[in-house]
């Protein structure tokens, strides 16, 4: 059931959702910790995020948005891996 209500989800929503699971104060920072690495990493301006530009293809945001979940995924999987329980 929980799978289904979350295939139904945009990746937007799924990002947001996965932020507040983790429990991030600043979400704002963190967000724009992720565009900095498309910037420098994927040498990129900052004019070609879809989520900062009204003006792009569907087809690039669909992908770009899909990257930018799945660094926060792999993000968040290793905090949790180095978290210490007591």
């Amino acid at each position: 059931m929980k799978n289904k209500k979350i295939s139904k989800l945009s990746n937007h929503d799924k990002l947001i959702n996965l932020i507040a699971v983790q429990g991030e104060k600043d979400v704002n920072h963190l967000l724009q910790s992720v565009d900095q690495v498309f910037i420098e990493v994927f040498k990129l301006k900052q004019k070609d995020l879809p989520w900062l530009s009204n003006n792009s293809e569907e087809e690039w945001d669909n992908v770009m948005r899909k990257v930018r979940l799945a660094i926060f995924k792999l993000y968040f999987e290793h905090v949790k891996k180095e978290r210490t329980y007591h």
